[in-house]
C-alpha cells in the first residue's frame, strides 16, 4: 500500500462527535491556543500515541502487537514501519546505540512519528518558557532525573503507564519525554528496545535525562549555559545548536 492511497482511520482514536476538537497540524498551533486547550483531555485534542497521518509523512511506529504490551514470548516486535502504511521509516537500531555524538540522526527519527513531532514543534509558551528559566539547565536535568526514577519509570505498571507524563499541560521537562520517547515503558519499549520486565538502570535514567536535555537546549537555545551542572558536560546551548 503506497501512502498517498492511505487514508487515517481516526474513528478509531476519537469519535465522531469529538473530532472538532481536534488538532489538524501542530504548525496551526499559536502559543494562545496551546495555553487554551491544555486543560482539554489529550485524546479528545487528538494527542495520542497512536494517531498517523501517513500523506504528511508522519507515522506511528507501535505496531498493534506492541501496543497490547505482551512482555513474554512476543511474535512481533515494533522495527520501525508504521503500522498503518506499511513503510519502514524508522532506523530503530540506530535510535537505540547509546551515542549522543548521533543526536542529531536520532531526533530526525523522532519526528517521523507523529506524537514525537507534534512535540518537537509545539509552540514555545510564555509559561514553558517561564518554568524553564527559573530552574536553568541544572534544575531541569534534575526534575528529568527525578521523574525517570519514580517507581512506575523504574518499572513498569501497566495501570500508570499511559498516564503518567502531562501533556500541553505539563513542563518542557514532560515534553522532552515525549519527545525522546521516554515518556512510558510502552515508548522506552519500542523505541529503545527496554523490556518491560526489568528495572531501569542508572545508566538508562542517566541517557534519557541527558537525551531529555538535548531536546530542552534544542527548543530552548539560550537557556542559561551557566546553570548547566557538571554532569551535563557539553550540553551547553550553544554545543548543542553545533551538534545539531
Amino acid at each position: 500500500m503506497k501512502i498517498d492511497d492511505y487514508a487515517p482511520q481516526q474513528s478509531e482514536l476519537f469519535s465522531l462527535k469529538e473530532t472538532s476538537e481536534v488538532i489538524e497540524s501542530v504548525h496551526d498551533l499559536t502559543a494562545d491556543d496551546v495555553e487554551r486547550k491544555k486543560k482539554k483531555r489529550p485524546k479528545l485534542l487528538g494527542i495520542v500515541c497512536g494517531r498517523s497521518d501517513c500523506k504528511r509523512e508522519l507515522h506511528c511506529f507501535n505496531d498493534k502487537q506492541s501496543a497490547r504490551i505482551r512482555t513474554q514470548s512476543e511474535r512481533r516486535t515494533a522495527d520501525g514501519t508504521c503500522r498503518d502504511c506499511g513503510v519502514k521509516l524508522a532506523d530503530f537500531d540506530k535510535v537505540r546505540v547509546r551515542d549522543l555524538m548521533t543526536v542529531t540522526a536520532k531526533f530526525e527519527c523522532f519526528q517521523r512519528e507523529w506524537i514525537r513531532h507534534f512535540f518537537f514543534h509545539v509552540p514555545i509558551t510564555p509559561r514553558i518558557e517561564k518554568y524553564a528559566r527559573q530552574h536553568g539547565a541544572k534544575g531541569l536535568s534534575t526534575i528529568l532525573e527525578d521523574q525517570l526514577t519514580k517507581k512506575q519509570m523504574l518499572k513498569y505498571m501497566p495501570a500508570l503507564d499511559f498516564k503518567q507524563t502531562a501533556m500541553l499541560d505539563g513542563t518542557i521537562v514532560h515534553w522532552a519525554r515525549h519527545a525522546t520517547a521516554s515518556c512510558c515503558r510502552a515508548c522506552m519499549k519500542y523505541w529503545h528496545g527496554i523490556p518491560l520486565d526489568r528495572e531501569l538502570t542508572p545508566e538508562d535514567v542517566r541517557y534519557f535525562r541527558d537525551l531529555g536535555m538535548r531536546f530542552i537546549l534544542l527548543r530552548i537555545p539560550d537557556l542559561q549555559p551557566a546553570a548547566v551542572g557538571a554532569h551535563l558536560g557539553s550540553y551547553s546551548a550553544d554545543s548543542v545548536s553545533r551538534s545539531l
